[in-house]
């Protein structure tokens, strides 16, 4: 893919001078796999920006995501490092992160093969956001832009796949990352890439975060070439956040007794938990989950009572749900 000399937008940040003549589409690039779906969000809470994105082919994690905790980019179609890393400095320097994906398009000379959205968290917590696609772009393209979020599309069966992510991302309760994840299963249940859905990946950077003492990653999910790459997301999220992440309390989900059994047979298997087999939760249970943690995970994910019900952290169920049990350190006796 042709790109821009090193440097020229990151200039073209501190003066512009004329309008670029768009160009023909780059030369070497096979259009035919071309075909993304996304979305960009911002938490002033968490402190964290992030992008979840799904497409058919392999290598999307390293095209089209890009960030860091106060602001999140989704470079599309025809996508470009120069141009995220652009939004970025324009953002650094004041830019509304639609002001910046719009300069960014007046600039650079493939504009009209662009899909670019950009989501930015203010110091003071206020967010901006910013999208456009360009002229050239796949048919079937839509955006949806919110308050905190954007997302963007092309190539895909339907048209309608952008309102039901954002609407999927509204209704959905969680962390940031969880709520990313609910954003694309909610555009799966109306249609996808026409090329099919074969990788996927889900990252969110946090300044605040307990984690940051060694990563700003909060999440990090990557699936490549698989039919059942939206699914595979899923399950490799859940073990990020269950084994890296520090715990939000808006990922807490009840420990009812279908929980309660799921959690106690991994226990079991693992050789934690010698108890009872039954949907309880005694001092034997948490004392195995302990020890679970401790094998396990960078922070210790103990049940908590909340108003009078137990809880317990829903990515580390669903991880434990999901688990490959080789892959997990056994109890030691």
């Amino acid at each position: 893919m042709k790109t821009f000399p090193r440097g020229l937008l990151a200039a073209s940040c501190l003066m512009f001078a004329s309008t670029s003549v768009l160009a023909a589409a780059p030369t070497g690039i096979n259009p035919r796999v071309l075909g993304t779906r996304a979305i960009v969000a911002c938490d002033a809470v968490e402190k964290s920006c992030g992008v979840a994105s799904i497409s058919f082919p392999a290598g999307i994690s390293g095209l089209v995501p890009y960030g860091r905790p106060d602001v999140a980019v989704a470079s599309m179609f025809y996508p470009s490092v120069d141009d995220a890393e652009a939004v970025l400095a324009r953002t650094d320097a004041g830019d509304t992160a639609q002001a910046a994906v719009d300069y960014v398009f007046t600039v650079d000379p493939y504009a009209d093969y662009r899909q670019l959205a950009a989501v930015k968290l203010n110091s003071d917590g206020t967010i901006t956001v910013g999208q456009q696609t360009g002229a050239e772009s796949a048919s079937q393209r839509c955006a949806v832009k919110g308050a905190t979020f954007v997302v963007q599309a092309n190539n895909q069966t339907t048209a309608t796949i952008c309102e039901a992510m954002a609407t999927g991302f509204q209704k959905a309760k969680g962390s940031l990352p969880q709520r990313l994840l609910a954003s694309l299963k909610a555009g799966a249940r109306v249609g996808g890439d026409n090329n099919g859905e074969r990788s996927g990946v889900i990252r969110v950077w946090s300044s605040e975060n307990e984690a940051v003492f060694y990563t700003k990653v909060l999440a990090d999910a990557v699936v490549h070439s698989s039919k059942h790459a939206l699914r595979e997301l899923d399950v490799e999220m859940n073990r990020y956040q269950a084994g890296v992440a520090a715990p939000y309390a808006s990922d807490l989900i009840p420990l009812d007794k279908e929980t309660a059994k799921v959690v106690k047979r991994v226990l079991h298997k693992l050789g934690y938990y010698r108890g009872r087999m039954d949907a309880t939760w005694n001092d034997a249970a948490e004392q195995a989950l302990y020890d679970f943690n401790w094998n396990n995970s960078f922070f210790l994910k103990p049940t908590v009572v909340v108003d009078g019900q137990r809880k317990i952290d829903g990515p580390l169920v669903n991880s434990m749900r999901d688990a490959d049990l080789d892959a997990l350190a056994p109890a030691s006796h």
